[in-house]
């Protein structure tokens, strides 16, 4: 009951936002598994994930067989995952710390700092969102606790992360390995691992649409990414030696297998990112510094238990004190961060933003096989706040420079597609109507959602204080 209560104050504090970010390319899967109809001239921009994970097959099947609006099903779906994560912290938790305190104190920094961004990776512990990643961050936990039990059940938890999302279950199983072998098997074996670097043949347009994308290649990265990468690591080291010296052996091999894991992911990340990136790209386009993830969903773990064993104990205010002004600072962070929507976007809820309610107008009012272009910077513009055009419109569209070139990282086959549709729209805040009409000559488009006051001609059947929707005469 307890988790329950906290899974909801998680939930309040971070938010809930349907259709952003990755969203914006997951939700189209499932709506187009739903309805095949749908996207007749761009599914490959999020159907080439289907190669990978079975997660979004489940989903829509799910949402066939109990006839569950998606809106209301992903919602819910979204509050089990992060129930899961945090049942999966617990569960760890307690395997290393036997005070109460400790253990509660632990899920409780987690469940106020799931919008913590993980240093460099552009990855939060838990999106404000649905995302296959974050039933396999819970699967990944579960298999950690079966690993110290030794139990073989970790087996399953690992597949079950692999259908869910392969490549958090490649650099989360990475960590396990570390954490099931015996001290000598570990360091003979740990080396061996560097000359595990596949790849593939290099594409010139590939690496223009990873140009903006630093956070792929460690050396691009600031030096407070650097630091927010090496400081856990370092922290974590200090908790291994305080278990040590307060007999913990549980904590103190977790945190010191996860020292020597990251390090050395760490390690091959730069190698084959910055070092092999003319002879390959395979390990680039996956990001491998990913491998940070889940040692950070347990540095935040330990690191609240720490301060529940040490600090807060069963001290009511203590514990007021320190998590009443972390949940406002991550609660005013995620309203800055969707300042135009709702904090929390119930199913059914009219939206508030200004962009959705266009792309909702164009679901209802335009033929299902019409192709939009939009400004290929639109997600990243004042008051759209990350939402997904696909998502909500169920309609095609040309390529955008944002979501869409995450796709070409990590499907470079669609990289020439993505740079010609992009490329012909570089001057879209100066577009006139001829330019417009070229779009519909050289790729068909029959509408465009263009800023308000933006229209130069062109009849438009839908407006509001924001973005205007007009069809190309």
């Amino acid at each position: 009951m307890f988790l329950a209560g906290l899974t909801c104050a998680a939930l309040l504090v971070n938010g809930y936002h349907y259709g952003i970010e990755d969203m914006g390319v997951y939700l189209p899967i499932v709506k187009k598994i739903l309805n095949p109809a749908l996207y007749p001239y761009d599914a490959n921009f999020f159907l080439f994930y289907t190669r990978w994970t079975v997660f979004h097959h489940a989903v829509a099947a799910a949402v066939r067989t109990s006839h569950i609006p998606l809106e209301v099903f992903v919602f819910y779906l979204h509050i089990i995952s992060v129930f899961l994560v945090l049942l999966g912290c617990l569960q760890l938790v307690r395997k290393c710390f036997y005070q109460p305190a400790a253990q509660w104190a632990g899920v409780a920094m987690v469940a106020v700092f799931l919008t913590m961004p993980v240093a460099g990776t552009y990855l939060f512990l838990v999106d404000q969102h649905l995302h296959p990643r974050t039933f396999a961050t819970a699967f990944l936990l579960f298999a950690a606790v079966a690993v110290l039990e030794r139990r073989p059940i970790a087996l399953l938890w690992i597949v079950l992360t692999a259908f869910c999302h392969p490549t958090m279950a490649v650099y989360g199983t990475f960590h396990l390995f570390f954490l099931a072998l015996p001290g000598k098997v570990l360091f003979e074996s740990a080396p061996a691992l560097a000359g595990i670097l596949p790849g593939t043949p290099p594409n010139p347009i590939w690496r223009e649409a990873m140009a903006d994308r630093g956070y792929h290649y460690p050396f691009s990265w600031t030096w407070y990414e650097w630091l927010g990468a090496v400081a856990p690591i370092a922290l974590l080291e200090f908790f291994a030696r305080v278990a040590r010296r307060d007999n913990m052996p549980v904590l103190e091999r977790v945190c010191r297998r996860l020292v020597l894991s990251t390090c050395l992911g760490i390690l091959i990340a730069i190698v084959a990112s910055q070092f092999l990136q003319t002879q390959t790209e395979t390990w680039a386009r996956l990001e491998p510094m990913r491998v940070l993830h889940f040692m950070y969903v347990i540095f935040i773990l330990f690191s609240g238990a720490m301060l529940g064993k040490y600090v807060l104990h069963h001290r009511p205010l203590r514990w007021l004190v320190l998590f009443v002004p972390l949940a406002l600072i991550m609660f005013y962070a995620q309203r800055q961060e969707f300042s135009s929507s709702y904090h929390i976007e119930w199913p059914g809820r009219s939206p508030r933003n200004q962009w959705v309610k266009a792309f909702d107008w164009v679901r209802v009012n335009t033929p299902q096989d019409a192709l939009f272009a939009l400004d290929p910077n639109y997600g990243k513009l004042s008051g759209e706040d990350f939402y997904g055009f696909r998502a909500f419109a169920e309609r095609s569209m040309l390529a955008d420079v944002d979501k869409d070139a995450s796709v070409v990282a990590v499907f470079p086959e669609l990289s020439w597609q993505w740079k010609l549709e992009t490329s012909d729209r570089q001057k879209w805040p100066q577009f006139q109507l001829e330019d417009f009409r070229r779009l519909k000559k050289n790729y068909g488009v029959t509408w465009v959602i263009v800023s308000k006051g933006k229209s130069v001609g062109l009849p438009c059947a839908y407006e509001n204080s924001a973005v205007m929707v007009c069809e190309i005469p």
